[in-house]
């Protein structure tokens, strides 16, 4: 009888002399319905039918019924192992090519199988190549711009590092605007130099900066394909059949700006604005402070002030949770280590408050030393938020984060975007344009004026090329505490009023000018309230 670990690898590329003679039978639709792995052929009884196991054997892995129907190509079988394959195999000039028909669920009967597997014989014979192969290749060559795209979109979503959700949403812009380009459809192989430089020309001067990033997305998508098809196509001893990417001649000419170019333009639109160290710092930070006392904006200029003080990006801190709630570890990632959190008090080994921001835009967590000014401010911010909890009703979804959303309501929980509230302190400082990233700006700038190191300044705006890891020992951390105090003292110390409120009780008080006086807020929009609406009845005429 034919073992069966032998009859599972029958005809696939073993020594002669150690393989078991290959196990044949003359296959029917009924028959390999009922094949099953865990009871494999044994061989065969002695009236030369085939026997099978009686019993599940758990160490099955695999067979191969070869069928011996005259209405077959020699070579044809089928594979039982997780699923049911259609195999062929034949010596074309004394080589082996075992190629896959198709899964038996994609066929309505063997008759077809057996009609698919005669054309691959066939080719096999005038091609001496496996028929897989060479749809391969095939399908590289044809790979259309959509395609393409597709398929690098699904590697940026699978890949260990996966893409976040706003690159997936500026690299679907990108695959939109090659669909209305018309290109979705068309093969990259049919893409002319010519006629991309001429469409990227369209865009070119009315949104430069859209343009060069889809197209630079369309052009990295390409590269990963070349790069998948040249591996394919060395493993299988073949040239390749996509090669060039047709976007490179964009900039082979030039066509991208540099950067000299791109901060020329900047600095002529005005597109970075950060504050002005002597003229619109202070302004800001005493209108910000201001506002917190106007019209429910305690939890915004909180989030404004703390956005400056860190120098973090708009994203990174509004899910803060006070750590004090979290476990050191936690389960399921809800721990200290796995959840953007501020920590107020010392830790016993010197490192003190921080704020630790759990992977961040380039997906490593980063860790920033709480010094005087913000400590204080986070107590005021816990302080406040406790009677926001208290006042609004919220549940224990909102009542852990350091900025809870403003309505009970809110799917986060937490606070989230502070663009009309910063719009309005713009317009009341008289500043033509001032963005979120602009106070991250204004960090760095004020950084640099202290002298802060260019090694520590990178660290502290948590860019991806960074040298500090997020392991010190005490001396490192104790210079980067050293380093932050003098930055938030430099930007405190241009709004005075703030740096009072703000400043050790130790510390002097700095002469101050009056506060600033908000100007009324804004009426509402919409509908009026229901007690607006209402007209007043007699009596209350009467006593009015």
């Amino acid at each position: 009888m034919a073992n069966v670990a032998d009859s599972a690898e029958a005809g696939v590329g073993e020594d002669k002399s150690r393989r078991a003679p290959p196990l044949r039978a003359e296959l029917n639709d009924g028959f390999i319905k009922r094949l099953r792995l865990p009871r494999p052929p044994l061989g065969y009884d002695s009236k030369g039918k085939l026997a099978f196991a009686t019993e599940d054997d758990p160490l099955s892995k695999s067979y191969i019924l070869w069928d011996s129907s005259r209405d077959s190509p020699p070579g044809f079988g089928v594979k039982v192992a997780g699923k049911k394959t259609y195999i062929l195999r034949r010596k074309v000039h004394g080589k082996s090519i075992l190629a896959k028909i198709g899964n038996v669920a994609d066929f309505d009967d063997i008759a077809k199988a057996r009609k698919r597997a005669a054309q691959m014989a066939l080719q096999m014979l005038d091609t001496g190549r496996n028929p897989n192969e060479i749809a391969r290749q095939r399908i590289a060559g044809e790979l259309t711009l959509g395609d393409a795209m597709g398929d690098y979109r699904q590697h940026l979503v699978e890949r260990s590092r996966p893409a976040s959700d706003e690159t997936l949403r500026v690299y679907d812009r990108a695959a939109a605007r090659m669909k209305a380009l018309g290109w979705a459809g068309r093969r990259v192989v049919e893409l002319t130099p010519e006629e991309i430089d001429a469409k990227f020309g369209i865009d070119k001067d009315r949104v430069p900066s859209s343009n060069e990033q889809n197209f630079r997305w369309a052009s990295r998508a390409v590269t990963w394909c070349i790069d998948r098809e040249k591996l394919a196509a060395q493993v299988q001893r073949r040239e390749a059949t996509l090669a060039a990417n047709p976007f490179d001649t964009l900039v082979q000419h030039g066509r991208y700006r540099d950067a000299l170019t791109l901060e020329k333009q900047r600095r002529a639109k005005g597109v970075r604005n950060p504050l002005s160290r002597t003229e619109t710092l202070g302004k800001f930070l005493e209108a910000t402070w201001s506002k917190k006392d106007v019209n429910d904006n305690c939890t915004g200029a909180h989030y404004l002030l703390l956005m400056l003080l860190w120098g973090c990006r708009k994203s990174e801190h509004a899910d803060l949770v006070w750590g004090e709630l979290l476990d050191p570890i936690g389960d399921e990632g809800e721990g200290r280590t796995a959840t953007s959190h501020v920590w107020l008090s010392g830790n016993g080994d010197q490192e003190g408050p921080y704020v630790f921001f759990y992977k961040t835009k380039n997906f490593l967590s980063h860790k920033l030393p709480i010094t005087p000014f913000a400590l204080e401010l986070l107590r005021q911010r816990q302080r406040a938020a406790a009677k926001e909890a208290e006042r609004r009703g919220f549940g224990a979804k909102s009542r852990k984060f350091v900025f809870p959303a403003r309505s009970r309501s809110s799917n986060l929980g937490h606070y989230k975007d502070a663009s009309d509230l910063l719009d309005d302190i713009r317009e009341e400082i008289e500043v033509q344009k001032l963005t979120r990233h602009d106070l991250r700006r204004t960090f760095g700038r004020i950084a640099e004026h202290v002298g802060v190191p260019e090694g520590i300044i990178r660290y502290f705006l948590n860019h991806s090329d960074t040298t500090v890891t997020d392991r010190y020992t005490d001396a490192e951390w104790a210079d980067l505490r050293m380093w932050m105090q003098k930055v938030e003292q430099e930007m405190l110390s241009k709004g005075p009023n703030v740096y009072n409120d703000l400043k050790p009780v130790d510390w002097p008080m700095m002469p101050a000018p009056p506060r600033h006086a908000c100007r009324p807020p804004k009426p509402r929009t919409g509908r009026p309230r229901k007690a607006e609406a209402q007209e007043p009845t007699s009596v209350e005429t009467e006593l009015s």
